[in-house]
């Protein structure tokens, strides 16, 4: 071994046993997190070696408990999630450590249609068991009355779909249609397709959702038979529930809040831990002081999408029947025509349902009577919801200088698991998925047109040129029979 090699080993064993030390402590933490925010949940889970069990283990066998699992809720993340929407996403993503583990979080949507993190857990890996203790922990905190009426939206992640089936048999489930594309463009690509799978996604009514389906036989029936194997209520408008006041057919929530801690993944399980809790104390309290200032009474992301659809409105014909309820049909000169009762806030689009303010049809009916549009927004936006969410305060921490030993045996990290091939900064992306490579990254070929530098022609360049091709052959053949 070289001099270098064996400085760089060096390096990485100093590197790796402050990854390990910070688990000898991982219950003077936990004590800690209890004592200064009361109410919250902090649930550790350990392994013994067999030999524990025995009455006399062999003589030198270290019996120390072993990493496992944490499982992390805080008292104000809990008590403002009351305050929400019900709709919870579910994400998983890698911890980028020696001994690896991953951190499974559970996001609620806020009343600006923010991320609202409820709780987090790092475990082993992304199994059946990991979620299923993740989701038993979760209803203890939340309650499962409470989570009987949720929403969860979640990627198709292994062992998440069984894990429902078994604890909450029933439950409103969605998958991320961006993940479920990613799939579905593997066996049927091109953007014909891709543009009438997102157009039946988003139809919110069934005949809209039946008429997209048919039309993506017409051009695949391969794809058809896919998408039918799937059922509409995982992934289409057309069948999603009413009750959560959210549209959304992506996870985004989760994606924003994994980008947010992505360095600190990169730290020891303390530090990430801390460095994920000192983000939520922050964010409690910039949206309680920002929220003070802010002078209108819808909040401001719902503002922009109400403001979306006001415009909309203007081009729809709304003809008053009666006891608030209307007829509306399209000025464009289609046939499309809907009812609207502003009394019950419903739509025959069921967009006006779906979301929780006025869709286009029914912007027209309050545009038509110059009523107030503010009466007819679900108090689930409304400034005064924003505040009781956020006047719950997550409390500082002391540092470990401080800390109360606790009665608990020191815990080893896991197993050190070195991972096969060159270490990846980033995970891959899909096609359709956004590249940010900085400032100083090389222009991205997505969207650039080849052209030729021998004939000239758009779509291919001077390696798979056609005619350069044919020019060759022709070339090889002239010359063999002038060799013979």
């Amino acid at each position: 071994m070289t001099k270098a090699a064996r400085v760089k080993q060096q390096a990485l064993d100093e590197i790796n046993d402050t990854y390990g030390e910070q688990y000898r402590r991982i219950h003077d933490y936990a004590a800690e997190l209890l004592r200064s925010n009361p109410g919250s949940t902090v649930q550790i889970q350990v392994e013994r070696p067999p030999e524990f069990e025995l009455e006399t283990p062999p003589p030198g066998t270290d019996l120390r408990p072993r990493f496992q699992r944490i499982y992390i809720c805080l008292e104000a993340c809990k008590r403002s999630f009351m305050v929400c929407r019900p709709m919870i996403g579910l994400d998983g993503c890698f911890i980028k450590t020696p001994y690896g583990s991953q951190l499974l979080t559970a996001i609620g949507w806020d009343p600006n249609d923010q991320i609202l993190p409820i709780a987090y857990v790092v475990v082993e890996a992304e199994t059946k068991d990991s979620w299923r203790w993740f989701l038993l922990n979760l209803c203890d905190d939340l309650g499962v009355d409470k989570i009987r009426w949720c929403t969860f939206m979640s990627d198709q992640q292994k062992g998440l779909i069984p894990t429902f089936d078994e604890l909450l048999p029933g439950i409103d489930h969605r998958f991320c249609v961006r993940h479920l594309y990613s799939n579905f463009r593997k066996r049927f690509p091109g953007v014909q397709l891709k543009i009438m799978m997102w157009k039946a996604a988003k139809a919110t009514y069934v005949q809209e959702w039946e008429r997209r389906m048919k039309e993506i036989q017409q051009v695949d029936q391969g794809a058809y038979n896919h998408l039918m194997e799937i059922p509409a209520k995982y992934w289409s408008k057309s069948r999603f529930n009413y009750f959560p006041r959210v549209d959304t057919l992506v996870n985004n929530m989760c994606e924003c809040f994994n980008s947010v801690i992505v360095e600190a993944r990169e730290k020891p399980i303390v530090s990430m831990l801390e460095d994920i809790r000192v983000y939520l104390m922050n964010r409690w309290s910039d949206n309680r002081q920002i929220i003070v200032t802010y002078a209108g009474e819808i909040l401001p992301k719902i503002n922009k999408k109400i403001e979306r659809e006001f415009d909309k409105g203007g081009e729809w014909l709304a003809i008053y029947a009666g006891r608030d309820k209307y007829e509306v049909s399209s000025s464009q000169g289609n046939r499309a025509k809907f009812v609207v009762d502003l009394n019950l806030h419903e739509c025959s689009c069921r967009k006006f349902q779906l979301t929780g303010y006025p869709c286009e049809h029914a912007m027209s009916c309050i545009r038509k009577m110059c009523l107030d549009v503010k009466n007819y927004i679900n108090k689930c936006y409304r400034k005064q919801t924003y505040v009781d969410c956020y006047q719950h305060v997550i409390y500082p921490l002391n540092g470990p200088n401080l800390w109360s030993r606790t009665e608990n045996d020191d815990v080893l990290p896991p197993v050190f698991r070195k991972p096969i091939g060159r270490p990846k900064l980033r995970r891959n992306k899909t096609g359709d998925e956004p590249r940010n490579n900085g400032p100083l990254s090389k222009l991205a070929r997505t969207g650039q047109q080849q052209k030729c530098s021998y004939c000239f022609a758009l779509g291919h360049n001077k390696r798979t040129c056609p005619r350069k091709r044919k020019m060759e052959a022709a070339a090889k053949k002239v010359k063999l029979l002038l060799s013979i």
